[in-house]
């Protein structure tokens, strides 16, 4: 695991804060990273250390977790869930997503009571590397705020952009290897559905660093990163964007603030307030104050 001292910021973050985590994972079987605490000790020490409430996110029907995520939520109160959707990728073809597109949807019609959100889904670049496969990438999310926008629910968006190591080598000139091309598709697609900004979180938000300011000015909340903390890169998309459309995330279990691989918790939502709290030069029980109120207001709590 890479540790980059350089890039940690020079404050500690603060105890007792009322922390809100609006992205974390609990799957029933984990393929990224090695459990290191079971999720109910997770939950407790995240309770009784804070004064807050956590999101987790389903990944999809076709991984069968969301059942597994509605009995979690009985037994741990305090805990939402947001209802992921699967896209097509390098792993996942369409025949994949179409197979579990009606169960999607019927879930999302049937149980509006039982999430908050719809999502993580979007598009993936890094892993859709070929263009037919980014255009199915497209199109499917097109088709999924069309089907979904009646329902009057927030999105959490999955956008990543492609890098200069993805690009479509068979298509080296294509619009699609743009730095910021999934940016763009998703705010067009949203604006041509009529879906308003203050409905949709950029999970993770990776950037690039100026479209922070220009989503927030057309009301999308941006969501930072545990990794904030000890990752100059993820720190850099904090600049520019109020803080009343900041929200604050661990995506758990990954990005960890000190480790890349690391086994990541909601308790290190701490890390990303303090990122925060940095980088505006303010204190930090006035920033979790603020993102706790912003996340109540973005998932209607």
């Amino acid at each position: 695991m890479r540790q980059r001292k350089n890039d940690i910021i020079p404050i500690k973050p603060e105890e007792g804060l009322p922390l809100v985590d609006c992205h974390a994972h609990f799957p029933d079987r984990n393929p990224y990273r090695k459990l290191t605490h079971s999720y109910k000790s997770q939950h407790e020490f995240f309770f009784k250390k804070h004064d807050g409430k956590f999101i987790i996110t389903s990944t999809s029907v076709y991984e069968n977790e969301y059942q597994y995520h509605m009995d979690f939520i009985e037994e741990h109160p305090g805990i939402y869930l947001t209802m992921g959707i699967l896209s097509p990728s390098d792993r996942y073809g369409m025949d994949d997503v179409i197979a579990e597109h009606q169960d999607v949807m019927d879930f999302l019609e049937n149980r509006k009571d039982d999430y908050v959100a719809i999502g993580e889904f979007g598009l993936d670049f890094h892993r859709a590397k070929t263009l037919s496969r980014r255009k199915q990438q497209i199109e499917y999310f097109r088709k999924v705020i069309q089907e979904t926008e009646h329902l009057k629910k927030p999105y959490v968006l999955h956008v990543r952009n492609a890098t200069q190591r993805e690009v479509d080598h068979k298509n080296p000139n294509h619009e699609y290897n743009q730095r910021d091309f999934c940016n763009k598709a998703v705010v067009k697609i949203l604006e041509e559905e009529g879906i308003g900004g203050e409905r949709i979180q950029w999970h993770c938000f990776s950037g690039p660093q100026e479209w922070g300011s220009k989503l927030a000015m057309k009301g999308h909340y941006i969501s930072i990163p545990s990794s904030a903390y000890g990752f100059r890169r993820w720190r850099r998309n904090i600049s520019g964007v109020p803080l009343n459309k900041l929200l604050t995330e661990t995506d758990a279990c990954m990005q960890h603030p000190f480790k890349m691989g690391a086994y990541n918790t909601p308790a290190n939502v701490k890390y990303s307030i303090a990122a925060i709290a940095y980088v505006n030069e303010m204190e930090q029980q006035e920033i979790a104050e603020q993102v706790l109120d912003n996340a109540k207001e973005f998932f209607n709590l």
